[in-house]
């Protein structure tokens, strides 16, 4: 029982956040510069494939309290939400968001060196 708390946040996580991520492509939420958004291309794509899998698994999941013969696709199922969250997470981290530094000081410094 444990095991399908689990099973269903996971996959509500991957709705939301796919939704969070598709969303942000059309209407930002400005919590971040410009300098450091991310492609808007790639973030639609990451929306799609996290929707995609998070409904998925909710409806694999749901339906195995129909039909038995898909209980055993859980597990399996639960390893590529899983998989599919990290693999998000270290594209977020690792490539996603690329600061470009536009190259212009904050403040104008009228003095020279001190």
């Amino acid at each position: 029982m444990l095991f399908l708390v689990f099973y269903f946040i996971l996959f509500l996580v991957l709705i939301f956040q796919g939704t969070h991520v598709a969303g942000e492509v059309k209407s930002p939420l400005g919590t971040v510069p410009e300098e450091v958004g991310q492609g808007s291309l790639a973030s639609a794509r990451w929306g799609l494939l996290l929707i995609g899998t998070g409904f998925l698994g909710g409806i694999i999941g749901l339906l195995g309290f129909r039909w038995t013969g898909l209980v055993a696709l859980r597990h399996p199922l639960m390893a590529l939400g899983l998989a599919v969250l990290a693999l998000f997470g270290l594209w977020v981290i690792f490539v996603g968001r690329k600061a470009e530094f536009i190259g212009k000081p904050t403040a104008t410094d009228g003095h020279g060196h001190h």
